[in-house]
């Protein structure tokens, strides 16, 4: 019988997470390549680039409130927490730790149901996506040092 990892660090930005195990507190990370993401939202960028002419001197074209791109990020965000949330209920983790940029925290975080929110140990309001393991580990030790 293999024993569920104490805690997941769900390091995040706009176009991709990735998911880490600490099988014992202050033990190695391991990463959970079967649960990495990655925004399929940039594959349409290119053909989203339209333009308005005006032929009657100046004029304002507003984009309206609604910018594709916010959109796109909270879409992809509230995927994130979804997994998150179903991972939660299957017992695949005890804690969880968040790494994020501000406003993505922020998103990921509204996204969460409020079980898997009580959850969180700590959130790291910084950009950690391009990190290795053990650099997560480190930054995961002073985090918590901090609390």
């Amino acid at each position: 019988m293999t024993q569920a990892p104490e805690t997941w660090i769900v390091v995040a930005d706009t176009a991709g997470a990735r998911v880490f195990e600490e099988r014992r507190r202050l033990g190695p990370l391991t990463e959970r390549t079967d649960l990495g993401l990655v925004s399929q939202e940039d594959r349409h960028l290119g053909s989203q680039q339209g333009t308005v002419t005006d032929r009657f001197g100046y004029g304002r074209h507003g984009s309206g409130e609604n910018d594709p791109a916010v959109k796109a990020e909270h879409r992809f965000l509230g995927d994130l927490a979804k997994r998150i949330d179903e991972a939660a209920v299957s017992g695949a983790f005890e804690h969880l730790v968040l790494m994020a940029p501000p406003t993505a925290l922020g998103v990921l975080r509204s996204h969460l149901k409020p079980a898997t929110a009580r959850r969180i140990e700590a959130c790291d309001p910084h950009e950690r996506h391009t990190e290795t393991a053990e650099e997560l580990r480190h930054r995961l030790s002073a985090l918590r040092a901090a609390l």
